[in-house]
Order: structure tokens, then C-alpha cells, then sequence
């Protein structure tokens, strides 16, 4: 049940979002070689700006497994090292099964500089990919997480009304609170091993 319940089409930006990309250009050469993950990819606008800018950066990419091959179409033509990472729908699968994985496969060792954080925007699943991503997370590396203040309630794809599915999954409270920033307020802000360099949204690891 429920195996296919996010919406088809969501509301995003066709420029991906360029807070990240920018700020990638001023801690990064357009030459430098480094490790950028993105969770919640959705077409790719972000990632291909990213290819663009940074054509030896190396990418790893997770989402649904039906925005896989639409991605793949779309960055083919870009010389960068990418790598797709698929999750179902079903209710307790999450990128989270795919990122814990890749962690086991390195030996658990940092191999990111570079985590845009922008997929669930909800506390049950991306606490958790918060503190994943700080093992993984190079020192000096950073954090990057959209929609500080965006609500279920508010998402004009994801509210009950729009997506009945939402209101089986959540509380009424859940679905008002702006969950991005309980992790951020509470997991981030409170930790001395990170530094705020863009308010609410982009944070710098000081140390492993």
C-alpha cells in the first residue's frame, strides 16, 4: 500500500537553487576536485548546475528510483563522476537505507566535502540524514539545508488536501511544525564541531 504515493509533480524551482550553487563558487575552483551529495535531487536543476560549474566534481546523487533515469538523461553530456542512488516509496524506505550503505562500503571513512540537504524536509527522516551525513562529511566540508522555514501545511504539492497520503503519515502538529529547522535549531546550531557561514541554511564542519 502506498507504494507510489508521492505526487508525480511537485512546485520547485527550473533553476534548481542557486543559494547553493553560488556559494559552491565561492569556496571552490571551477577546477577543484571534490565530493558533492544531494538528497532529494528531483530533475537534476541544481546537480546540472553543479556539473556545469565544476566539470571534475564528483556527485552522488539520491532520490526516488523514478528520477533516476530522467537525471541520467539529462546530465549524460557532463564529464563529471556521478552516482545515482534510488529509494522506493514504501513508507520506511528512505535515501537514508541507500546513504547508510555507501557508509559500510568505505569503511566508514568522510568521503563528502559537500551535503545539500533537500529531499523529505521532515524530521523523522532527515534527523537521521543530518547525523549520517556528519560521519560522511570531510572536515572543513559543509552542510547545506533548504527550506528553513517550510511546512507540510504550507507545500502547495505535499499539503493533505493535495497529497491525502500526508495525513496518514503525520500528526496535525507535525504537518504545521517547520521541521527543517528543529533539526537545524536543535542538531546543528547546538553543535560546536560546526560554524554558521549562511544563516539558517549553510554550515562549515570545524572538526571531526
Amino acid at each position: 500500500m502506498f507504494n507510489d504515493w508521492y505526487p508525480r509533480k511537485i512546485n520547485v524551482n527550473s533553476d534548481g537553487t542557486p543559494a547553493t550553487y553560488k556559494f559552491l563558487t565561492s569556496v571552490f575552483e571551477p577546477e577543484a576536485h571534490f565530493s558533492y551529495a544531494e538528497f532529494g535531487f528531483y530533475k537534476a536543476d541544481t546537480a546540472k548546475n553543479v556539473c556545469e560549474l565544476f566539470p571534475n566534481a564528483t556527485l552522488y546523487l539520491f532520490d526516488y528510483e523514478n528520477n533516476i533515469s530522467p537525471a541520467k538523461e539529462r546530465l549524460k553530456k557532463y564529464p563529471n563522476r556521478i552516482f545515482y542512488f534510488g529509494n522506493s516509496q514504501r513508507f520506511n524506505d528512505s535515501y537514508n537505507w541507500n546513504l547508510t550503505r555507501l557508509f559500510f562500503y568505505n569503511n566508514a571513512k568522510p568521503i563528502f566535502d559537500y551535503c545539500f540537504l533537500d529531499g523529505a524536509h521532515t524530521f523523522a527522516i532527515d534527523a537521521l540524514n543530518f547525523f549520517i551525513c556528519d560521519r560522511m562529511l570531510r572536515t572543513g566540508g559543509y552542510l547545506d539545508f533548504d527550506d528553513y522555514d517550510w511546512t507540510l501545511g504550507n507545500s502547495p504539492s505535499l499539503n493533505p488536501q493535495s497529497c491525502p497520503a500526508i495525513k496518514q503519515q503525520y500528526t496535525d502538529e507535525q504537518i504545521e511544525i517547520p521541521q527543517v529547522r528543529m533539526i537545524v535549531d536543535g542538531f546543528v546550531k547546538t553543535d560546536k564541531n560546526y560554524t554558521e557561514v549562511i544563516k539558517n541554511k549553510i554550515y562549515q564542519k570545524l572538526s571531526i
